[in-house]
């Protein structure tokens, strides 16, 4: 029998953490992972290995800037759900804007997860990714970038 109520609340959690990604919400990124989570991140010119919450929180926060921001969208999830723990598949489609390197990253990948119940509440434990494919374009001078959606706090 499906658990469609720990299906939505973890669609709900991964929806979040999209969020809280692009809006640089280092508060609301913790909120969703494990104190013991792991991330690793394969791209066409990077592999990324993060051991702990901590130092996945310094990751994002370094990753994530008024210069460095992106739009991620996950569709059609597939999770399993076995008691309180749980995995999850989702389909990225991801655009990055690095305007220190006046480049823009379009691609896409598949997003492996698992997902633990902690005092009630689903985290994410471990989140994974390989680009299906990725692009980078440089921007030319004729872009205009009215909105920003990571801002510093003073």
């Amino acid at each position: 029998m499906l658990d469609l109520e720990a299906i939505e609340l973890i669609k709900q959690l991964k929806a979040r953490y999209f969020r809280f990604l692009d809006t640089g919400n280092q508060e609301g990124l913790e909120s969703v992972f494990t104190e013991d989570a792991t991330a690793h991140f394969i791209g066409g010119h990077y592999d990324i290995d993060v051991q702990g919450r901590d130092k996945l929180l310094k990751f994002y926060a370094y990753s994530f800037t008024e210069e460095k921001f992106g739009m991620h969208n996950g569709h059609h999830p597939e999770i399993s759900v076995d008691g309180d723990n749980a995995t999850g598949l989702w389909y990225l489609q991801d655009i990055f804007i690095n305007l220190e390197e006046n480049t823009t990253v379009m691609g896409s990948a598949i997003y492996e997860d698992t997902y633990v119940k902690v005092d009630g509440e689903w985290k994410i434990k471990t989140t994974n990714y390989e680009r299906l494919w990725e692009e980078i374009h440089p921007r030319s001078a004729d872009i205009k970038l009215l909105a920003r959606p990571v801002k510093t706090k003073k």
